[in-house]
């Protein structure tokens, strides 16, 4: 089985000892892409060097919610640079966050906002992050219409589904799919449609059954595919195939 993991963060220290052999194992076992997120610009440069390296890694930049408070004029620049040097393949991850409020809740909307023009006026798909706050959320997405991208380590409800996949998003699963006390998301699996389904590790977090409390890596999306595709009474293979293409419907066929 051919599989990708749609977001992963190898730039963080969680991988500082082992990095390239939890990518070379990645490959070796059947991945054929990745997509290593970065928040902030060291992050960003670290990932540089991995899409170098590897053909199959995409990378990403965003300022998180919770790191609202410190995307000012330099971040902002910044982000402007590498988007119109097409030097990463989606803005993100961004969006709100009020279960933490890491940052204040204005900050987030402002830091959101100016992020989605970037990545509108550059013609990137998004990456979002939304968590206790999906009212929100889909407010400012209605907002700013005409923006593709993913909600991505989907774990709100049907409403905000349902909204998420009518203003063009992909839906991306993660390993909390196997979790015991995940009935309701494991019903949203049911329900997506396969040609707006995505799967990540958001590794090192989020390790799935039999894993978990264990640091998480990309090669473990497998896992979560293959429960997707017993909940949705599909082959795996053939499920991983859709979501692959979903991918690169999304983020292109290659990284740069």
């Amino acid at each position: 089985m051919e599989f990708i993991d749609s977001h992963c963060h190898l730039a963080m220290d969680a991988f500082s000892e082992d990095r390239h052999e939890v990518i070379e194992r990645f490959f070796k076992e059947g991945g054929i892409s990745l997509l290593s997120v970065s928040t902030n610009i060291d992050e960003f440069y670290l990932n540089k060097e991995l899409c170098e390296k590897y053909s199959g890694i995409y990378t990403s930049l965003g300022w998180h919610p919770h790191d609202a408070k410190v995307f000012g004029k330099k971040e902002e620049d910044f982000l402007k640079e590498v988007a119109s040097k097409k030097l990463i393949n989606a803005v993100g991850e961004i969006g709100l966050d009020f279960y933490y409020d890491n940052s204040p809740r204005e900050e987030q909307i402002r830091a959101f906002e100016i992020q989605l023009r970037i990545a509108k006026k550059f013609n990137l798909p998004v990456i979002i992050h939304t968590r206790d706050a999906d009212g929100e959320t889909a407010s400012v997405l209605r907002k700013h219409r005409g923006i593709r991208g993913v909600i991505h380590c989907f774990t709100s409800g049907e409403d905000f589904f349902d909204t998420a996949v009518k203003l063009d998003f992909y839906i991306s699963f993660s390993g909390i799919i196997t979790f015991p006390k995940a009935e309701d998301l494991r019903k949203l699996v049911k329900k997506a449609p396969i040609d707006r389904v995505f799967f990540e590790t958001d590794s090192p977090y989020l390790s799935p059954v039999p894993f978990r409390g264990k640091r998480n890596e990309p090669l473990r999306v497998k896992h979560t595919i293959e429960k997707a595709a017993e909940l949705k009474e599909m082959d795996a293979k053939t499920l991983s195939s859709i979501a692959n293409n979903n991918f690169y419907n999304l983020f292109g066929k290659n990284p740069f």
